[in-house]
């Protein structure tokens, strides 16, 4: 194990993140109370019902009155017994869910962050981490050797190739994936838990720049989330440890095709994302209403590559060009680029800085 190297990190989140469980929460999942979210597990709260309630529970149930058991579950809820946890709510997402809590059309849905399935605990996972890494890195070697999108939209044996990880099969043109010689073998990243102080239920926007105004107007539907806060909208320093590990001894033994280390990753990820926040500042260019944003964002930017630091880009919305390859970009919309998603109307998302501690 003294060929591993294990690195203490600290990500410092300068933007909201939110990285979805892949279920939404409907109302009868949550409760909001005095502008606070509740989760529950409705199951608890019906098994609790007195005789009436529960004459009353199937009664709606036997109507297909949603709006009754809506209503039932806020009339019976009680925090001490029934709340798994807690966080804050905008106060606009408060008030929409008071005003249809009636409203059979409107489902009220919440797209809930990752987190532990015994103990509801917040996290950004390992794999988000590396994943950033991953496509920064890709990009450097794929711009470095001059690699060509392929002819084929389907065809991704280009990554293959200038990861190393193909090998050629006995009587065959094409060689075939070899998943032992993966560089990325040899990096682990921890899984990183967060505090439920700075989660938050709000809204994203999708929203293109009105030149003529000189303005971001939001376009599409309104998505209620969970996300992590960051520095950027709560005023004071939001972050968490977690691990990286890099195995050195692999390459030299178990024929990985390139040794990683901390230096490369803090260079590919630094290159490819001050790329990526260039090109959101010039799409908020000529938008006057978000010039203060992006200026206090270039203030928390600033990086000391000397100081073991670099910035990612993680989780949903962070944009298609955070999330692929310089000039290899295929993505299915063909509008892509025009817009951008930010939380709750002004916001960009999925900003963290990365430092390794020593």
């Amino acid at each position: 194990m003294d060929n591993v190297k294990t690195y203490k990190v600290k990500y410092q989140i300068l933007t909201p993140v939110h990285i979805g469980a892949g279920q939404d929460l409907s109302p009868f999942d949550y409760v909001i109370v005095n502008e606070m979210f509740h989760r529950i597990i409705v199951d608890e709260l019906i098994s609790s019902l007195n005789q009436e309630q529960l004459r009353k529970f199937y009664t709606f149930v036997e109507d297909g009155n949603i709006t009754g058991l809506r209503n039932l579950i806020v009339e019976n809820f009680n925090e001490e017994k029934f709340s798994k946890y807690k966080i804050k709510v905008f106060p606009n997402i408060a008030d929409k869910y008071k005003r249809n809590l009636n409203n059979i059309n409107n489902q009220l849905l919440i797209s809930p962050f990752v987190r532990t399935t015994d103990d509801f605990k917040p996290y950004i996972p390992g794999s988000s981490i590396k994943g950033a890494i991953r496509t920064a890195i890709i990009d450097s070697i794929v711009q470095s050797k001059g690699y060509k999108p392929p002819e084929s939209p389907g065809n991704n044996s280009w990554e293959l190739e200038a990861m190393g990880a193909l090998s050629q099969r006995k009587g065959k043109d094409e060689p075939k994936p070899d998943i032992s010689k993966d560089p990325f073998r040899t990096l682990k990243v921890s899984d990183v838990f967060i505090s439920n102080d700075v989660m938050a239920i709000g809204e994203v926007l999708n929203a293109r720049v009105d030149e003529k105004k000189g303005r971001v107007t939001t376009v599409g539907i309104q998505m209620i989330k969970e996300v992590l806060l960051g520095q950027i909208n709560t005023g004071k320093i939001v972050e968490f440890e977690g691990e990286i590990r890099i195995d050195e001894f692999l390459p030299s033994v178990r024929g990985v095709a390139r040794e990683l280390n901390k230096d490369f990753i803090i260079q590919c990820c630094n290159e490819f994302y001050n790329d990526e926040f260039k090109r959101e500042q010039e799409f908020y260019e000529l938008a006057l209403d978000m010039h203060d944003i992006i200026d206090r964002m270039r203030s928390l930017f600033r990086v000391n590559q000397n100081e073991n630091e670099c910035v990612i880009r993680v989780g949903r919305f962070s944009g298609v060009y955070a999330v692929t390859i310089n000039n290899f970009r295929n993505p299915h919309n063909r509008k892509w680029g025009n817009t951008r998603n930010l939380f709750e109307g002004k916001y960009p998302m999925g900003w963290v800085k990365v430092k390794f501690l020593e």
